[in-house]
């Protein structure tokens, strides 16, 4: 059976522009409010400070290892879903999207990825470039498909096709 290859790709342009789109979007969407972002980073402080608490009184008080070992593998999850949300607001500071002051953006992401042990200044740069260069197959620093010749010959029996 000879499978037909499907274009997934547009190949002609919008009937709109960046800026129309851009139009669209109300004007408060663009506004970066000081309080509004710290009371995101306090309440990921207050849900990490109360997952500590609440499980280190179960794993101190817990006798059996089967239980401390459950608490731990929950808490290292609940923890680590606490952790995305620091991971996300760092990568908001490195698109200047914490507040408008440059210096307080960029303090609040150093300190942030600093806590999740991730260099922040190198990552804000090199994300940068990311963006620049994105879905270009030679320059692009992240998420480089592989093309047909890199690819082996099972390639023919996938649905989605490399490039």
């Amino acid at each position: 059976m000879e499978r037909k290859n499907v274009s997934r790709t547009p190949h002609l342009k919008p009937p709109f522009t960046l800026g129309d789109v851009k139009k669209a979007i109300p004007p408060h969407c663009f506004e970066r409010p000081v309080l509004r972002s710290f009371s995101f980073l306090l309440f990921d402080v207050a849900m990490l400070c109360s997952l500590f608490c609440i499980f280190a009184k179960f794993i101190i008080t817990e006798q059996s290892r089967f239980y401390f070992l459950v608490y731990m593998i929950m808490y290292s999850q609940l923890q680590g879903c606490v952790f995305s949300r620091f991971w996300i607001i760092g990568h908001e500071c490195g698109h200047n999207a914490f507040s408008d002051y440059k210096w307080l953006t960029d303090t609040v992401g150093f300190i942030v990825h600093s806590f999740l042990l991730f260099p922040y200044f190198s990552f804000k740069y090199s994300h940068h470039r990311h963006h620049t260069k994105t879905g270009s197959l030679e320059q692009d620093e992240l998420d480089i498909p592989l093309l047909k010749s890199q690819v082996p010959s099972i390639h023919k029996h996938l649905t989605t096709h490399p490039v």
